[in-house]
């Protein structure tokens, strides 16, 4: 075995990786960050915002952002969809 590892002792040596704890010696206390900033907040924030207005503010505007694309994704879908199902509707009718 000239140059040769020896892949069992190589094993036997190595540091499992799933022993490892990062929160084990941590003194950082569990937390959540707020989805503006990203400042730590409280994990029982809801939203999970914290107390800056004007995070609360953009918070708001991104919400009513996502429903009014929701709503208009809701349409699109709708009409895509009768422009293949009502024809059939439409012949199986008359």
């Amino acid at each position: 075995m000239n140059g040769m590892v020896d892949a069992k002792a190589a094993k036997a040596r190595a540091k499992p990786a799933g022993n490892t704890t990062m929160r084990g010696g941590s003194s950082i206390p569990p937390h959540a960050h707020c989805r503006i900033c990203q400042c730590p907040v409280d994990l029982k924030a809801d939203p999970r915002v914290c107390k800056d207005p004007a995070c609360i503010e953009e918070l708001d505007r991104r919400e009513a952002s996502e429903r009014r694309m929701r709503t208009w994704m809701l349409i699109f879908f709708g009409l895509f969809a009768f422009t293949f199902i009502g024809p059939v509707l439409l012949r199986a009718a008359g």
